[in-house]
């Protein structure tokens, strides 16, 4: 299936897998079902993006064979769009002209950037698939019991249009809902073998308080493992936009913060640009974030890149940057391999890449170069990175972090203590500025 993804070093089949593609100022995750039926939750394909998002995607959809024009695809077969703002259906033509999208859930909300050729091409396509076949569009209705399974992956639907009623004023007049849209985005809860995958959509504070947590606060249904993180990490999902803090004390009607604490997540996936392009992910709202987040793990698609996750039928969980991967622009015979002992009880030992180790021992990393790989010397950067999946007891320690630049190991070495039981990458990335060459090695183990 082309499934070249980080993913292949922790499950092979059997898992529901979700990619956050790294988008900038707009949201677009792709979930593939263990019965390889795909999901694309919103979009935003952009000049800037189109060629490596295009890629990515033939990269990592399940090629299928269809039956009416005897040719193999890459279908999508739901489109879910959360809300109609340009930045999460953006660019859906050239996703759709490349992988067909056989369906349409929507919010059923109107839109606000209503003059957009995007949104009229979404609104055109819409209309096609339902005259086609009036199953392919479906307004979610919000409940606690779930609207299908897909490969075992129950679906719940949290928040939409039609169950949210404006403030009635007087006859005839409501309260203008500049932001309705956010209020009545589209809410999605995945559950796979006990675990569960929160896509939030650009759901606001409002929604929360007066819809989702009065409907589904009960018992835990709400804490979620994974959270991908409400309209890039801005304010709206914690307080009122217009005031200018999260402040529940000075501004308690129109500020909300326990949706956070009842989805305590292990892990807060956030899509955004960079700080200077919108001010996302808010300071504040990150700070809330990392406050109710296990371990403060908190990572932004600015900051990782593409995010790839997965749910296996065992119950595990994790995310890597998709960049934990094995590449190399060099020949052959140019290159580096990792090399890694373990130290035990007073004891050393090699370790290969796969191994099972137990834990609470030291772990010391160096690279074997050939062919060149460091000559000069002067021009070599060497990046060490780690992404820890736990697993078990300690299935809550999900980090993703760099060597720091104050570590002592030199540019060739890095050390840890294996703390955690899990599948832990460690990605080494080789640069030659002189030369050009680039090499990355993943260095997999299994800690027990």
């Amino acid at each position: 299936m082309g499934r070249m993804q980080p993913i292949s070093w922790y499950v092979e089949e059997n898992h529901l897998e979700f990619h956050l593609l790294s988008v900038g100022e707009g949201l677009m995750t792709l979930i593939i079902f263990p019965d390889n039926k795909v999901m694309l939750f919103d979009c935003n394909v952009t000049d800037e993006n189109e060629d490596r998002i295009l890629t990515y995607l033939d990269n990592v959809l399940p090629e299928k064979y269809n039956i009416e024009t005897e040719v193999f695809e890459k279908p999508i077969d739901i489109f879910a769009n959360s809300h109609r703002d340009e930045d999460h259906y953006r660019g859906l033509k050239k996703v759709h002209e490349k992988f067909p999208i056989k369906s349409i859930w929507d919010s059923g909300q109107s839109g606000a950037t209503t003059t957009s050729t995007c949104y009229q091409y979404y609104m055109r396509l819409r209309r096609t698939l339902k005259e086609k076949d009036a199953k392919n569009l479906f307004v979610p209705t919000p409940s606690n019991i779930s609207m299908g399974s897909f490969g075992g992956v129950n679906i719940y639907c949290l928040a939409a249009e039609g169950d949210f009623i404006k403030e009635y004023i007087n006859e005839g007049l409501y309260r203008a809902e500049v932001r309705v849209q956010h209020t009545n985005s589209m809410v999605l809860l995945l559950e796979y073998k006990g675990r569960k995958l929160l896509m939030t959509g650009d759901s606001d504070w409002k929604s929360w308080k007066e819809k989702i947590v009065p409907n589904f606060d009960h018992g835990d249904f709400l804490k979620s493992e994974i959270l991908i993180a409400s309209h890039h990490g801005s304010r709206s999902f914690f307080t009122d936009e217009e005031n200018d803090e999260i402040d529940d004390e000075a501004n308690p009607d129109t500020t909300f913060i326990d949706s956070i604490k009842l989805i305590s997540p292990s892990l807060t996936l956030i899509s955004c640009g960079k700080y200077d392009t919108a001010h996302h992910p808010n300071k504040k709202a990150l700070a809330l974030y990392n406050e109710y987040t296990c371990n403060q793990q908190v990572f932004t698609t600015n900051n990782k890149g593409n995010l790839v996750g997965f749910i296996d039928q065992l119950g595990h969980y994790s995310v890597a940057p998709s960049r934990f991967m094995i590449t190399s622009n060099t020949v052959s015979h140019i290159g580096f391999n990792i090399k890694c002992k373990q130290i035990r009880g007073g004891y050393e030992s090699k370790v290969e890449s796969g191994d099972a180790v137990s834990v609470d021992c030291n772990l010391k990393f160096s690279i074997e170069t050939y062919g060149g790989m460091i000559e000069p010397v002067q021009d070599i950067t060497v990046r060490w990175e780690v992404s820890n999946g736990g697993k078990f007891e300690h299935h809550e320690h999900q980090e993703i972090y760099h060597k720091g630049q104050e570590e002592s190991d030199g540019l060739f070495s890095f050390s840890r203590e294996l703390v955690y039981k899990g599948t832990h990458l460690l990605r080494c990335k080789v640069f030659n500025k002189k030369k050009g060459y680039s090499v990355t090695k993943i260095f997999s183990i299994e800690a027990i």
